[in-house]
């Protein structure tokens, strides 16, 4: 039996700024154990392959914004397993973006069964989960989607529910509801027999085709025509954009698990009970890390005394605390955040406070590029300090500024660095000076990583004063 594990990255994580980003979000950040959300999603799903269960390839579906960002944390894993990244053109939802993998999925092989898996989930047994979803994979066939739900705990409404009948492994579903308002979900789990919709759907690629063409024949059509019209470049997928967009946007619960038996679909479900988490807020990290005595959660350089049931997380300052609880304390390099425990509901009403700082909601510190890195250490408006962490052999692409010029100053490795017409080898504590519209490239001149501080001047410091003369990475 083969299976297409398929990996959902959209999610935006906007309840855990100022750690996520729109252009760095949570499913890319290592809030529990040394890997990201993302790299242990792929780490499950790897985990599946079995005597009779074969993995046919992994499918990433992620936006563009992101795609050097799964590229980096793919290649950091060292797999040796085949995987195909898809770039939607924009945000469309999980019914689109599934409807894509579908595709490509049968594509490849029209009876492959899809294990979808959002990247942004914790699972703390990885030996149950494995478990729970071989049987799932061989309860799927062409008329029966398997849902994993998991057992509720408190009224919660930032999650979907199922309702489901019968006693053994296997329940039957009767009823989803996609994020009830308050009440609903207290009546919702009054009934023993409901479940938290983990967002995880084992189902052959073509049922999910026949679903969705018959629930939403525009998602069905555009998606289609956007991925018969795709392009192949040396990692990614793009499906046609201007097709893609025709698409409306829609969530796999609301276009079709609401609608399963106007659909003519049976839907089962196995409860998961593995420590699963979407940790959809720093709140949710006092359910799978461990506390101290004194039940705090501490991360980074963080002193305390006299302080209880705090998470304090730090990303390279010290946080002192005295004599406070029940507190969230985050610093991101740019940003802190201060929150009581009681009022992290309210946190997408301070974002949207926020609007007045739309680089704080949009940008990170750290950015990825398929070169490397780079860390923005300082700025203001007239100045900008980055580190530049450049791979074995990797170049930024031949470029100039129209509105600002650059200082670069090698603190580890050997640069090649082409300036204007000239070809210059700077070694560490070696420096160079790029004057407006001149051109210029950094390439790793050696085989260990190389470092730059640059420092940027002028009148406007904006990624988008970039133009790219030529470029190893198609941008």
């Amino acid at each position: 039996m083969k299976i297409t594990p398929v990996l959902l990255c959209g999610g935006s994580g906007t309840r855990l700024w100022p750690m996520s980003r729109k252009q760095y979000p949570k499913q890319f950040l290592k809030l529990v154990g040394k890997f990201t959300l993302f790299q242990q999603s792929i780490s499950r799903a790897i985990n599946l392959e079995a005597k009779n269960i074969q993995i046919e390839e992994i499918l990433i579906v992620n936006n563009e914004d992101h795609r050097f960002l799964v590229l980096e944390q793919v290649d950091d894993l060292k797999l040796n397993i085949p995987i195909r990244i898809l770039l939607e053109p924009e945000p469309k939802n999980t019914a689109p973006a599934l409807t894509l993998a579908a595709l490509a999925a049968y594509e490849k092989n029209p009876e492959s069964i899809l294990v979808v898996l959002p990247a942004d989930q914790y699972i703390r047994d990885i030996n149950r989960f494995t478990m729970v979803t071989h049987k799932s994979i061989s309860v799927a066939n062409d008329k029966t989607i398997v849902t994993l739900g998991v057992k509720p705990t408190r009224p919660d409404i930032g999650y979907g529910y199922i309702c489901y009948e019968g006693e053994g492994l296997i329940k039957d579903v009767f009823n989803f509801k996609e994020k009830p308002n308050l009440e609903a979900a207290k009546k919702i789990i009054s009934n023993k027999k409901s479940a938290w919709n983990g967002g995880i759907f084992i189902l052959k690629a073509k049922t999910w085709l026949n679903v969705i063409e018959k629930s939403n024949n525009l998602i069905s059509k555009s998606v289609e025509n956007a991925w018969k019209n795709k392009k192949n470049d040396q990692w990614f997928v793009r499906p046609d954009k201007e097709m893609f967009m025709e698409s409306p946007s829609d969530s796999i619960d609301y276009a079709v698990m609401e609608k399963t038996k106007a659909l003519g679909v049976n839907v089962k479900m196995l409860l998961l009970d593995a420590g699963w988490s979407d940790l959809g807020s720093f709140n949710s990290l006092d359910d799978v890390e461990s506390k101290n005595k004194y039940g705090n959660i501490f991360k980074g350089d963080v002193i305390s005394m006299n302080t209880n049931n705090t998470i304090a997380i730090s990303s390279n300052k010290n946080i002192s605390l005295l004599g406070v609880q029940n507190l969230i304390v985050v610093d991101s390099g740019d940003s802190v955040l201060v929150a009581s425990k009681d009022d992290l509901y309210l946190m997408k009403e301070l974002v949207k406070k926020l609007e007045n700082h739309h680089h704080l909601l949009i940008h990170h510190n750290l950015v990825y590029r398929p070169w490397g890195f780079f860390e923005t250490i300082k700025e203001n408006l007239t100045y900008k300090v980055k580190l530049l962490e450049i791979k074995p052999g990797k170049s930024i692409s031949l470029q100039r500024h129209q509105k600002r010029s650059e200082h670069w100053i090698v603190v580890k490795g050997v640069a090649n660095v082409i300036k204007g017409d000239r070809e210059i080898l700077l070694n560490e504590n070696q420096s160079i000076y790029i004057e407006k519209n001149e051109i210029h490239r950094i390439t790793n001149a050696s085989k260990d990583i190389l470092q730059i501080i640059e420092v940027q001047s002028g009148e406007y410091l904006g990624e988008d004063d970039i133009e790219r003369l030529e470029d190893n990475y198609d941008r």
